[in-house]
């Protein structure tokens, strides 16, 4: 599309929004934007309007796409995980509701972390551990018992727990559990 754009002689910038159709133009509403730098820097009280956090990634027009997966890839796996957890609850005649404030304040832990994980993968540095990747994988036997014991699909989990052995095949078991990075990027082969 930014292609096309220049070839007809327009300027292109391509957005995502980082939150639910109902938070559009909302102060706190995330929106990347990428592509040409004018037209962010002129049009910005305008794109203000649709989400107060609005952030320029940089001259690729693809950035905004791509961090649009990045980020959002972290969505799904969370939530299945609640949707797990309220499962099993209700298994025991318990209400989803009632972790709700505790899966919070989990989510502010994996927060919290994010910037040790994220300078862990940006230096290929593993080896100071705060879980390691076995720990990882002890705990998968976990999620096992769980789903029989609450009579749960819990087949969603093998795909994780394949990533953590090939993990430890690649040699990264003590390492951080962030090394995972390094057998994402390499499907074909053990890193």
């Amino acid at each position: 599309m930014a292609a096309w754009a220049d070839g007809q002689g327009a300027r292109y910038l391509d957005g995502a929004i980082k939150n639910v159709p109902s938070a559009v133009g909302a102060e706190s509403t995330l929106l990347y934007y990428s592509g040409d730098r004018s037209v962010f820097d002129e049009f910005t009280p305008t794109l203000r309007v649709m989400g107060g956090d609005t952030v320029y990634l940089g001259a690729d027009p693809d950035l905004s796409a791509l961090y649009e997966m990045a980020v959002g890839g972290t969505l799904l796996p969370a939530l299945v995980g609640f949707f797990q957890g309220a499962a099993a609850l209700q298994a025991r005649g318990l209400e989803a509701a009632s972790m709700v404030r505790f899966s919070v304040k989990w989510f502010e832990m994996v927060n919290s972390i994010l910037p040790v994980f994220a300078q862990e993968i940006d230096s290929g540095d593993y080896s100071d551990p705060a879980s390691s990747v076995n720990l990882f994988l002890a705990g998968s036997a976990h999620d096992e018992e769980l789903g029989k014991e609450a009579n749960l699909d819990a087949e969603w989990h093998k795909g994780f727990h394949d990533l953590l052995r090939r993990a430890v095949d690649a040699g990264h078991g003590e390492h951080s559990i962030s090394a995972l990075t390094e057998v994402l990027r390499t499907p074909d082969r053990a890193a």
